[in-house]
Formats: C-alpha cells, sequence, structure tokens
C-alpha cells in the first residue's frame, strides 16, 4: 500500500471517530445530568423550551434552560428540594419515548414524556419538547424529591399540571 493511502485511511479513521465524539453526550447542569445522542437534539430541545436560556454555546444554553425550570417549578409549587438531582434523556420522538417505556414498564402508552421516579429521569421526546411539557415532567422529580413519602398517582399529577400551567 502506497503512503498516500495510509494516510488517507487514518485522516478518514480519525474524522469517523471525532463525528462519533460529538454525535452522542452528556451535560451538567447544577440539577440535573441531560442525556442525549446527537446533538440535533439538544439543539431540538433548546428550540422547545424558552424559559432561561443564554450562554456562550449551545450547551451552556441548554443547562440554563434545565436550571431556570427547576427553579422555576420549585417556586410555583413552593417545594426547594436541597441537593435536588435528577437525569433527563433526550429521546428524538414520541415512539421512542412510547418504545422506552414499553421496555421498563411492559406496558403500550401513548405518552410524548415521562418521569421514572425508581431512575429519577424524565424521558424527553424533542419534537414534542416545550416549556409547559418539560414543566410537567420536571415537577414530577420535584415532587417525587420532595417528599419521603410520595404522595398518590393522582395528588402527583394534579400538582405537576398545576405547576405545567403556572410556569
Amino acid at each position: 500500500m502506497r503512503p498516500i493511502s495510509l494516510v488517507y485511511i487514518a485522516v478518514i479513521c480519525g474524522i469517523l471517530l471525532l463525528a462519533s465524539d460529538l454525535q452522542a453526550g452528556a451535560l451538567e447542569s447544577r440539577y440535573a445530568a441531560i442525556v442525549y445522542s446527537n446533538e440535533s437534539q439538544l439543539r431540538e430541545f433548546n428550540s422547545g423550551v424558552s424559559i432561561g436560556g443564554g450562554g456562550v454555546t449551545m450547551h451552556d444554553e441548554a443547562k440554563n434552560k434545565v436550571d431556570a425550570v427547576v427553579e422555576r417549578v420549585m417556586m410555583v409549587l413552593e417545594m426547594y428540594v436541597r441537593n435536588f438531582r435528577f437525569r433527563i434523556v433526550l429521546l428524538s420522538s414520541a415512539s421512542e419515548v412510547r418504545r422506552v417505556y414499553r421496555s421498563k414498564y411492559g406496558r403500550d402508552v401513548n405518552f410524548i414524556s415521562f418521569y421514572s421516579p425508581g431512575e429519577k429521569t424524565v424521558y424527553l421526546s424533542v419534537d414534542d419538547a416545550n416549556n409547559r411539557i418539560f414543566g410537567h415532567e420536571v415537577a414530577h422529580a420535584v415532587i417525587d424529591g420532595y417528599f419521603k413519602v410520595p404522595p398518590s398517582v393522582k395528588i402527583h399529577e394534579m400538582l405537576a399540571k398545576y405547576a405545567e400551567r403556572n410556569l
């Protein structure tokens, strides 16, 4: 093999490795670990959620938005959780959300997002991400973190809807 061919192969391999590293990732905000499988998910999340924001990079903007929504939800519910941490998994579509829910709980649902209390994780379709939907799921996480004994499902949902409407 000629040396020039080896250079081309090395360059292509390097580009592929770099591209794969830039695709999937995780960000750490004050309150959450934000997990995404590609940069377009993060971009779509940023365009759908408008509370908070700002920052030098798209990553900073996403972290600032998450923290602003969490703080707003805590304020609306008057539930301030010490050392609050949870995870957010961004998914590309509602069908992905439903697939994840089915794999975890063995039931078919028509959700575009959900909060898993056992994992302390919000699963969110970026196709459907907006202030209300994201705030609703964050409210479930805050409520879960606030109470030592969780309220009933109906009360949980009622409080989450209250937070969603009052963001």
